[in-house]
């Protein structure tokens, strides 16, 4: 130890005890390409995989962008953010309109 260092505190790192990532998506992927084939037969839902993304499918707003997106197709999103940057433009050059009356008069 020494006065002018400091010692970094320990970092927490999660090693799980069992399993072993990569294999288990090497594994899914196998079983994933089989079941195209028709090698294996085609797999059941769980429950779990069911459920996944029921509720967010569920809301209304959630529900509402995803028709609107579909409606407008692929460029929805870059509609959106060129309407956002127009309306932001009008608003800077707006304050910066009544700054300069209110301030420099």
């Amino acid at each position: 130890m020494s006065i002018f260092t400091v010692e970094k505190p320990k970092r927490f790192e999660r090693k799980p005890y069992f399993g072993n990532e990569r294999k288990e998506y090497i594994e899914k992927r196998k079983r994933q390409i089989m079941r195209e084939e028709g090698l294996l037969p085609p797999e059941e839902l769980k429950a779990e995989e069911m459920l996944r993304g029921k509720f967010f499918e569920g809301t209304t707003h959630v529900r509402r962008r995803r028709e609107k997106e579909a409606d407008e197709g692929p460029n929805y999103r870059s509609k959106r953010l060129v309407k956002m940057l127009v309306w932001l433009i009008v608003l800077v050059v707006l304050l910066h309109w009544l700054i300069k009356e209110v301030y420099f008069k």
